[in-house]
C-alpha cells in the first residue's frame, strides 16, 4: 500500500509549496483586495491540510477483460468485462495523440512533478464561489481514474471516487506527488496508464478500445483528426458523444486542434483544413456492447453456433470448482474444450430435425472419453433470455447440467457394470417373467407408505423378452424386470454397491440432499428404503444429461473416468499460468470389465436392441464401427403412464454423447410433440432420441473407423485363478499366490449374492483377466440360487406344432401373449409395456 505518512518529507514539500504559493500571489495580483486577504489565510488553511493528508492509494491494474477461447486457442468465443479495456503500450499511440492529450489536459504535464501548484490554487481560490473544476494534473486525473475503477460496482464508492471537493482534491494532489517523487514513475508511464484506464464513451475504456469503437481501427492507424476527437472526449464523454451529438463533437474536435496550434505542435493551416472535414465513424450508431454469454460465439467466422449454453457452463465451472470470481475484471485469457466444428455440425443438423419451436427441448453434451474434454452442448433452444411470454424458443436454463428429468433405463449402466466387476458373466440367466405377469420382488419394497412390493413390467416398444434373459440380451431389449430381478434377487435389494459405482462414475446428482436442509443424500435415500426402480431403471431420479455423458465415457476409456470439465488453460492479466484444478483421472473398473460393457452395449444398436432400427441404415449400411449405448425412457407413473422423456446415450473411442430429450418446466409432464415423428408422442421411446443422436454426430463419426477391444484379449494381462466355491481366506490365498489384491463388493455392509455356491464361500469373483498386481473383486455366496425358469418335462410326444394366442394379460398394453408348443416345451416369448426403456 503506497501510504504517505504526514511528517514525511514535511520541508521539502513545505518548500515546494512555498514556492508555488509566491508565484501563485503573483497572478493573484489583478484580483480583487478582498480576494488578496482571503487567498493568504486559505493558502496557510490548506497548505497546512495538504500536508496532513496521506496517500491511501494502492495502483494495481485496472479491470482487464476475461477472454473465452475455443479448443484451438485462437477463436474467441466470448469476451466477459465491467470494462471493455484492451490495454496496448505507450509506443503503440500516435505521437499527435499524445501531444493533443498534454495540450489539452495539461500543458505543463512535462514541467511539475505531478502537482501543478497554479492550477491547484487557482482552482482553491475559484472553490470559494462553488466552483471546484479545474487544476488536476494528468497524474492526478490518472489517481483518480484508479480510485473508480477500485471502488468495483460499490456506487457509493464510486461516486466518492470522482466527487469534487477540497479533500478529495488535496488526496489526489498528495497521490499524485507520491507517484513521481517518490515512486519515480516516468512521464511516459503515467501518460500509459492514463489512456490505458480512461474512460471515452459509449462502454470504451482506453485508448484501443476507443479506436475500435468509434473508427473500427487498431490505436495506431488513428489520423490526427480522429485522435483529437478521441482527446476531446475525455472532458465529457456523454456530451461530446459524436453518435448522438456530432455536432458538439466536431466542435470539441476542433478545440482540440487549436490547443495542438497554441502550443506548436501544430501549423494553423494545417488545422484550419482538419477542421473543415467532417468527423466520419465507422459505423453510423453505437455498436452493440458484445459482452458475455449473451454475445457468445459471435467474435469468429463463421460464427459458432449456439454456443452460449457453453459458454454459461465455464463460467459456472471457474467460479464453483476453480474459484476465480472476478472473471469480468481480471484480464484472464481462457482456453477451453471446444470443438467449434462439432458444435456447428451438431447444432444445425438438431435444429433440422427439432427446431427451437417444438414444445419439448433437446440437450446435448459430447465429451472425449481419453480426457473428459467437454466437446460440445448442443441444443434445440436458443439461447438466451425470452422475448415475451409466448417465445418458447429461448431458455438461459443449464439443461445440460441441472438434475431435472428422469435419467430412466440409462441407469441399467450401473447394476450391469457392478455385477460385471464381480464377476458375473454376460451370459448369466435369470428369469423374471413369472407368467407374463411382470416381476414382484421378494426383497425390494417400493419405498411408500404402505412398504408393498413393486411389481415391474417390460414394455412395449416392439421388443420380445423370453421367460428366462441373459444378461447380455437383457440389457439390449432393456429388460426392466431383469435388472430389478438382478439387484432383488441376487444383492438382496442391497443397493449399496450400485449407488456406489453410480457415485465413482460421477452421478453427483445421487450426493445431493433428498430435500433442502436434509443430511439425507438421494444415494443414502435409495438405499435405506430399498427403491429398486430408481437406482436400477432411473425411475423419478433427476438426471444431468452431462453426467450421465461421463459416466458412459469412462466405459468407452477402458474403465478409467474423467469428469467431465470445460477447461484445458488459464493465464493471468499477467500472463502467468494458473494451475485448472481438474480431477485426477481414476480406475473405476477394470480394462476387462470395461471392454465386457461395451461388447453388451452395442447389441442395443443392433437387433434386437433398443435403437437398432436407427443405426441399420443411418449408421451400419455406411459405416461398420460399432456404436454401443443405453437407450431410456422416462415414464410418469401418476398420469396414466404416459412417456414423459426420451434418452440416448451413444459412445465410440473418441466422443461419447448424451441426448436428452425432455422438458425442464415439467419433467414428469406427458411428451406434448415429437417434430418429425409418426408416432403419436406419448407412445415414442428412447429409439427416437438414438435417431436424434445419430442425426447429430454421424456426420463428424462417418470418416472415422474403429475397433472395440476384445474382452478376451490377453492385453488385458493373465487369467485370474478360479476362487469360486473357495472360502474368503482361501480365496485371498489363491489370488495373492498369484499376484493379486482382493476385495468384497461390499466388506462394511456384509453384501452377499444369489448362486449354488455353499453359503459363505465365494459366489462370484472378477475381473477374469487381468495384470499382476490388479485388485480382484469377489461376492461371497448367500446360498440362494437365483430364479431360473426350467420347463417342465413333457408327459407325452408331441409331433404336430400349433400356435395359440391368447387374451391380453396384465400390463400388456393390449398386445397377445404368442406361446409355442414344440414337442410339450412350453417357451412363451411375452411383450410387456415398459415403464422405462
Amino acid at each position: 500500500m503506497a501510504n504517505i505518512p504526514p511528517n514525511q518529507d514535511r520541508w521539502p514539500t513545505i518548500g515546494k509549496l512555498v514556492g508555488a504559493l509566491f508565484a501563485a500571489a503573483i497572478l493573484t495580483v489583478g484580483l480583487a483586495l478582498p480576494y488578496v486577504g482571503g487567498l493568504g489565510l486559505a493558502a496557510r488553511h490548506e497548505s497546512v491540510k495538504f500536508l496532513d493528508t496521506g496517500c491511501n492509494l494502492e495502483e494495481t491494474q485496472p479491470p482487464q477483460p476475461s477472454t473465452i477461447y475455443a479448443s484451438d486457442g485462437k477463436t474467441v468465443i466470448a469476451r466477459i468485462f465491467t470494462q471493455d479495456r484492451q490495454p496496448v503500450p505507450l509506443t503503440d499511440v500516435p505521437q499527435a495523440l499524445q501531444d493533443a492529450l498534454v495540450a489539452t489536459e495539461d500543458r505543463r504535464f512535462f514541467s511539475h512533478h505531478g502537482v501543478d501548484m497554479r492550477g491547484l490554487l487557482r482552482s482553491l481560490v475559484n472553490s470559494a464561489n462553488g466552483d471546484t473544476q479545474g487544476g488536476s494534473t494528468l497524474t492526478m486525473q490518472y489517481v483518480k481514474q484508479i480510485r473508480y475503477y477500485q471502488a468495483g460496482k460499490d456506487v457509493a464508492k464510486q461516486q466518492a471516487a470522482i466527487q469534487q471537493n477540497l479533500n478529495r482534491k488535496i488526496e489526489d494532489a498528495k497521490c499524485a506527488l507520491y507517484i513521481e517523487n517518490t515512486k519515480h514513475e516516468s512521464k511516459d508511464t503515467i501518460l500509459d496508464n492514463y489512456l490505458n484506464i480512461a474512460f471515452f464513451g459509449e462502454n470504451a475504456y482506453g485508448i484501443e478500445t476507443a479506436a475500435r469503437t468509434y473508427f473500427n481501427v487498431d490505436v495506431q492507424k488513428l489520423s490526427l483528426p480522429q485522435s483529437a476527437l478521441l482527446v476531446g472526449l475525455l472532458r465529457a464523454p456523454t456530451q461530446y458523444d459524436p453518435f448522438q451529438f456530432p455536432a458538439a463533437a466536431k466542435a470539441r474536435r476542433n478545440e482540440v486542434l487549436q490547443n495542438l496550434v497554441s502550443v506548436g505542435k501544430l501549423s494553423q493551416s494545417a488545422a484550419t483544413k482538419y477542421e473543415a472535414t467532417p468527423v466520419r465513424l465507422a459505423t453510423t450508431s453505437p455498436q452493440e456492447v458484445r459482452e458475455g454469454c449473451s454475445s457468445a460465439g459471435q467474435y469468429s467466422t463463421p460464427k459458432i453456433l449456439n454456443v452460449g449454453f457453453f459458454c454459461d457452463y465455464v463460467s459456472n465451472w471457474l467460479s464453483t470448482v476453480q474459484g476465480i470470481n472476478d472473471l469480468d475484471t481480471g484480464g484472464y485469457k481462457i482456453i477451453t474444450t471446444l470443438s467449434p466444428s462439432l458444435q456447428n455440425t451438431a447444432q444445425q443438423n438438431l435444429w433440422s430435425n427439432f427446431p427451437p419451436s417444438a414444445q419439448m427441448t433437446v440437450a446435448e453434451p459430447a465429451v472425449d472419453p481419453a480426457t473428459g474434454n467437454v466437446l460440445a452442448m448442443v441444443s434445440s433452444k436458443l439461447y438466451g433470455n425470452t422475448t415475451s411470454a409466448k417465445d418458447n424458443t429461448h431458455t438461459t436454463l443449464a439443461n445440460f447440467t441441472n438434475y431435472t428429468a428422469s435419467g430412466a433405463s440409462t441407469y441399467k449402466l450401473f447394476p450391469l457394470l457392478t455385477a460385471l466387476q464381480m464377476g458375473i458373466p454376460a451370459t448369466f440367466t435369470l428369469g423374471t417373467d413369472q407368467g407374463g405377469k411382470g416381476y414382484s420382488p421378494a426383497n425390494c419394497f417400493d419405498g411408500g407408505a404402505t412398504g408393498t412390493q413393486a411389481t415391474v413390467h417390460n414394455g412395449d416398444a416392439n421388443e420380445s423378452y423370453s421367460v428366462n434373459e441373459t444378461l447380455s440380451s437383457a440389457t439390449a431389449k432393456s429388460s426392466n424386470t431383469f435388472f430389478v430381478g438382478l439387484v432383488d434377487s441376487v444383492w438382496g435389494c442391497d443397493l449399496q454397491p450400485v449407488v456406489n459405482m453410480a457415485i465413482k462414475l460421477g452421478v453427483n446428482g445421487l450426493t445431493q440432499p433428498v430435500e433442502t436442509g436434509s443430511k439425507v443424500t438421494i444415494g443414502q435415500n435409495i438405499v435405506s428404503n430399498q427403491y429398486a426402480l430408481q437406482i436400477a431403471l432411473g425411475s423419478g431420479l433427476g438426471t444431468s444429461p452431462l453426467e450421465m455423458a461421463g459416466a458412459y465415457a469412462a466405459i468407452a476409456n477402458g474403465g478409467k473416468f474423467n469428469a467431465p470439465a470445460p477447461i484445458t488453460s488459464i493465464t493471468d492479466e499477467n500472463n502467468k499460468a494458473v494451475i485448472v484444478k481438474r480431477s485426477p483421472a481414476t480406475q473405476v473398473v477394470s480394462p476387462q470389465v470395461a471392454a465386457q460393457a461395451v461388447s453388451i452395449l452395442s447389441g442395443d444398436t443392433r437387433f434386437p436392441g433398443t435403437s437398432a432400427s436407427q443405426f441399420a441404415n443411418g449408421w451400419y449400411s455406411q459405416n461398420s464401427s460399432v456404436i454401443a449405448g443405453k437407450t431410456g425412457t422416462a415414464v410418469d407413473g401418476e398420469k396414466g403412464l404416459q412417456n414423459s422423456g426420451l434418452w440416448f446415450v451413444g459412445m465410440t473411442p473418441s466422443l461419447v454423447a448424451t441426448t436428452a430429450v425432455i422438458n425442464p418446466s415439467g419433467p414428469s409432464n406427458p411428451i406434448s410433440s415429437l417434430p418429425n415423428s409418426s408416432d403419436p408422442a406419448n407412445s415414442a421411446y428412447g429409439d427416437y432420441a438414438a435417431g436424434l443422436w445419430l442425426n447429430s454426430f454421424a456426420p463428424t463419426l462417418l470418416p472415422l473407423h474403429w475397433s472395440w477391444p476384445d474382452p478376451n484379449s490377453p492385453t488385458f494381462g493373465v487369467p485370474v485363478p478360479p476362487v469360486a466355491g473357495q472360502t474368503v481366506a482361501q480365496a485371498q490365498a489363491t489370488l495373492s499366490a498369484a499376484g493379486f489384491k482382493m476385495t468384497q463388493l461390499d466388506s462394511a455392509n456384509h453384501t452377499t449374492c444369489a448362486s449354488a455356491q455353499p453359503p459363505g464361500t465365494i459366489a462370484y469373483a472378477g475381473p477374469e483377466i487381468a495384470q499382476k498386481g490388479t485388485t480382484i473383486v469377489v461376492c461371497p455366496s448367500s446360498g440362494v440360487q437365483p430364479y431360473v425358469y426350467t420347463p417342465p418335462k413333457p408327459t407325452a410326444t408331441i409331433t404336430k406344432s400349433n400356435t395359440n394366442s391368447g387374451p391380453p394379460q396384465p400390463g400388456g398394453g393390449g398386445r397377445t401373449i404368442t406361446v409355442t408348443r414344440t414337442h410339450g416345451r412350453p417357451t412363451p416369448t411375452i411383450p410387456i409395456p415398459t415403464i422405462t426403456r
